[in-house]
């Protein structure tokens, strides 16, 4: 079974009466605008977490233009830091909007192993198939092993129909503890549930391939993402190192996404 950091994690609402200052929730029902999440309470350097959440999902929008809820790094009057990202699930006119993570839409009795990623992709349109492809890799690049189905969710457009939300809880989750390389399987066969901690869905690109494959995504259009994301390693680490992280921390992120580049890279060598 799979460890949730962000289900231990520390999270304050913070809202904004009148546009005149930010002010404290004490109900999460009540409107607000913010979330802020301070450094968490165990795990190995618990100070790096608002510093490795900001690099993390900075990455995913400057380098991929993968879509993620706005967010910020800050520090408190004490120098404490903290992560803070808006909230999408309100419009503009401040009107709640539809959200459901995928834990509801698949009716999944635990959020890691009852269900597959490759559950997920059918659920979605095409469009957002490709989408989500795009995030599957990123999180394995990046160490995020907690892509749980909590942490996949559907908003409402406009519109009225249901498509992936902003990406959120995009961290490296490898620096702070040993969990598995993905918080599911890719693939509804189960075939990795039982290795070991930490050796657990340690995919190829090829295997991401396939993945697309039976997603009716085309060939061409995994292949095109797969060498966009081969192209940007060092643009990768060079990002880690511009981030609010210490410099132990810097170290640690990009050694485990070089590890995983490595893994990501490899093929299967052909049977004689």
């Amino acid at each position: 079974m799979g460890f949730s950091i962000s289900g231990v994690q520390r999270k304050g609402f913070i809202g904004k009466p009148r546009g005149i200052e930010l002010v404290p929730k004490m109900n999460v029902d009540e409107k607000s605008q913010y979330i802020i999440k301070p450094l968490l309470s165990r795990f190995n350097i618990p100070d790096q977490s608002p510093a490795n959440e900001h690099a993390t999902m900075q990455i995913a929008k400057q380098l991929f233009g993968i879509k993620i809820a706005e967010c910020a790094f800050m520090n408190f009057a004490n120098g404490t830091p903290a992560y803070i990202t808006r909230r999408f699930d309100y419009n503009d006119n401040g009107e709640k909007l539809n959200q459901e993570d995928f834990a509801s839409v698949l009716k999944a009795a635990n959020k890691y192993n009852s269900k597959t990623y490759q559950d997920v992709g059918e659920w979605l349109s095409p469009l957002n198939r490709v989408e989500f492809l795009r995030i599957l890799i990123f999180n394995f690049l990046t160490g995020n092993g907690d892509v749980h189905l909590k942490n996949i969710s559907l908003l409402e457009t406009a519109d009225g129909d249901m498509m992936l939300s902003p990406s959120y809880d995009l961290m490296n989750t490898k620096i702070h503890l040993t969990d598995n390389l993905m918080a599911l399987n890719l693939f509804k066969e189960l075939e990795q549930t039982s290795l070991p901690l930490g050796e657990k869905y340690s995919y190829k690109s090829e295997d991401f391939i396939e993945f697309g494959k039976r997603l009716k995504v085309k060939d061409s259009i995994t292949t095109k993402i797969i060498a966009t994301f081969n192209k940007k390693e060092n643009d990768i680490l060079a990002m880690v190192d511009k981030s609010f992280l210490s410099n132990d921390a810097k170290n640690m992120y990009k050694n485990n996404v070089m590890k995983n580049y490595k893994l990501f890279r490899q093929t299967t060598p052909i049977a004689n």
